[in-house]
């Protein structure tokens, strides 16, 4: 008797987590505000990772980052909601005329104008006004052919080293432009049943090529780096994008995203205690928990923390700036070090955890205030051309 009341309390606990639950009218189609906190989450995770004491060199790296270093798990929440959002926006213009022009060039539009004039700046500018600077930038211009054609994680994974200095982190965005080049092409030529089937296929397999490099002894860096060894994270974003719109898919989705949620959390905090690689396992068990919380996000009944969350004006302003965040970031590291570092402030502070404190404060601040002019004076002048080649 004891044993079954506590079955039935058990249930009556876990059923709001397992019904197939009436979920809000969710528009698929078009934009998407709650994934703005999304990406400003995954922003923010990324941004403490690299100022916070988990990023490389002297004038970042001082206390230890602890739980900081999961900041860096971020950039897998982006490839999953870059897989989520771009398969959904092929797969709903699918029919349309000008399904690959319109795609491309709004692509192009998003991406191009700050990633190559990042690079003239860095690689062109600066040094000519700085001999700091092109001490700096040295590396990335001694290999700069690698990165005007997005290729810098080939050469990371091909040496197993991080070659290009202040740039080193335009490896994720080369894995994203590649997916991009070939991606509308399958989403094109399949239809939805046999592109889940290709999107399942390509996660497992990215997975298991990634376990089979490492166990073969292959470096660690194109595991992290190269396109083919991280396709899963993005894989499972598009499976996700192709689920939702199948009948009743959403709802199907929920259904199963809380579990799936738990255990990947469960599996994840498993992992912390053990520590190491696990033979690449993880990146793989953080897509699939991310892209649970991007479910139950998009979904959130109202007055839920979800909802609170995709709601969150904060979060959603750091979506907004999050790819002029994510580039410039790294790049003011070199360029302020003169000026402010983690030890300099420990210094004048007596505490390694006050400077470090401060120092990931003042370089997130800056992050930010460079994101903005580069939105308002750079970004968005070109963006107002999208509007050109379809909605």
């Amino acid at each position: 008797m004891v044993w079954r009341t506590a079955r039935r309390d058990s249930l009556a606990i876990l059923r709001p987590l397992l019904a197939p639950a009436e979920i809000p009218s969710v528009n698929l189609r078009g934009h998407l505000p709650a994934l703005d906190a999304v990406r400003g989450l995954a922003i923010v995770l990324v941004t403490l990772y690299r100022f916070g004491g988990g990023g490389h060199g002297p004038a970042t790296a001082l206390a230890d980052p602890g739980l900081i270093a999961l900041g860096s798990r971020g950039v897998d929440l982006f490839f999953v909601l870059s897989g989520f959002l771009i398969t959904g926006i092929l797969h709903d213009a699918k029919g349309k005329s000008h399904y690959f022009r319109n795609f491309y060039i709004r692509r192009s539009l998003r991406i191009f104008p700050l990633y190559y004039g990042v690079l003239v700046l860095a690689i062109l500018i600066l040094p000519w006004l700085s001999s700091a600077a092109a001490t700096a930038m040295r590396p990335a211009a001694t290999h700069q052919a690698w990165l005007w054609l997005y290729g810098s994680n080939v050469l990371q994974a091909a040496t197993g080293s991080w070659p290009f200095g202040p740039l080193d982190h335009f490896w994720s965005l080369a894995v994203e432009e590649h997916f991009y080049l070939v991606w509308p092409l399958v989403i094109y030529c399949t239809s939805r049943t046999t592109a889940l089937r290709i999107c399942g296929g390509l996660a497992v397999a990215s997975l298991a090529a990634r376990v089979s490099w490492l166990a073969a002894g292959g470096n660690d860096v194109a595991a992290e780096v190269f396109t083919l060894l991280r396709l899963d994270s993005l894989a499972i974003g598009a499976w996700l994008a192709l689920a939702a719109r199948g009948e009743n898919g959403l709802a199907w989705l929920v259904r199963r995203a809380w579990p799936t949620a738990i255990l990947s959390g469960a599996a994840l905090i498993c992992q912390s205690f053990v520590g190491g690689r696990l033979l690449g396992l993880p990146p793989t068990i953080w897509a699939v928990f991310f892209g649970s919380l991007l479910v139950l996000t998009l979904v959130a009944r109202p007055n839920t923390w979800r909802a609170r969350f995709g709601n969150s004006a904060i979060f959603r302003f750091f979506g907004k700036y999050s790819y002029a965040m994510y580039v410039f970031q790294n790049l003011l590291i070199p360029l302020l070090a003169g000026l402010v570092t983690a030890p300099g402030l420990a210094a004048a502070t007596g505490s390694v955890w006050l400077g470090q404190a401060i120092y990931c404060g003042l370089m997130f601040a800056l992050t930010t205030l460079v994101a903005l002019a580069s939105w308002n004076l750079f970004e968005k002048h070109f963006l107002t051309l999208k509007s050109r080649f379809g909605g």
